[in-house]
């Protein structure tokens, strides 16, 4: 098994009113917190093989915050929403990857130690996807094996990962997660981590 972080954080953020990938979260741009969850220092965490984050709007000023040992890829088609931006980060993943773990740079909740029992789930049921559970929802941080590759690589528009999830209940294994229902999107959003 070889599984492969694409992390992302190319949107724009315009309900936000800022550039939210660097908001402060515990002393860190929130970008970097997130990112921070994935890896063990200098490391990826066990079970990751290689992680990429997805740049779009601001690429140059959050770039300039990111570990240099990341693989940063700025996605041209950004601004046509997260399908685009996944669907076109898709080709740096590795021939032999069998199995890519997408997941949110705005979901702030969201720990090492929920990543690692997504990984150990994924590790246990390789053939299906493995998806956080929060609110009545499915969606990212979210494990897909190589068979769905070609559906992430078709998506486009706004319509993320989260579609095929639901295209595809029937070989979904969720995990309780309702943390990743926080996603910072807007100033509100942010009070509500903050207190």
């Amino acid at each position: 098994m070889k599984t492969e972080l694409i992390l992302l954080a190319a949107g724009q953020s315009k309900r936000f009113g800022g550039i939210k990938q660097l908001v402060d979260i515990q002393g860190k741009p929130m970008v970097c917190h997130c990112l921070f969850q994935y890896r063990q220092g200098k490391s990826w965490l066990k079970g990751l093989a290689d992680g990429h984050i997805a740049l779009g709007a601001n690429a140059h000023l959050i770039k300039a915050l990111l570990p240099t040992a990341i693989n940063i890829q700025v996605v041209q088609s950004w601004e046509s929403g997260m399908g685009h931006t996944l669907a076109e980060s898709m080709q740096y993943l590795d021939v032999n990857t069998t199995h890519v773990l997408v997941g949110l740079a705005d979901q702030a909740l969201i720990t090492q130690q929920m990543i690692k029992e997504l990984l150990a789930r994924s590790s246990q049921y390789p053939k299906n996807i493995i998806a956080a559970k929060f609110a009545g929802n499915l969606g990212a941080p979210a494990i897909f094996p190589s068979q769905y590759f070609l559906e992430l690589r078709q998506l486009s528009g706004d319509k993320g990962a989260k579609v095929i999830v639901q295209q595809n209940l029937q070989h979904v294994i969720s995990m309780d997660m309702p943390e990743a229902g926080l996603d910072i999107d807007t100033q509100d959003d942010l009070k509500s981590y903050l207190t």
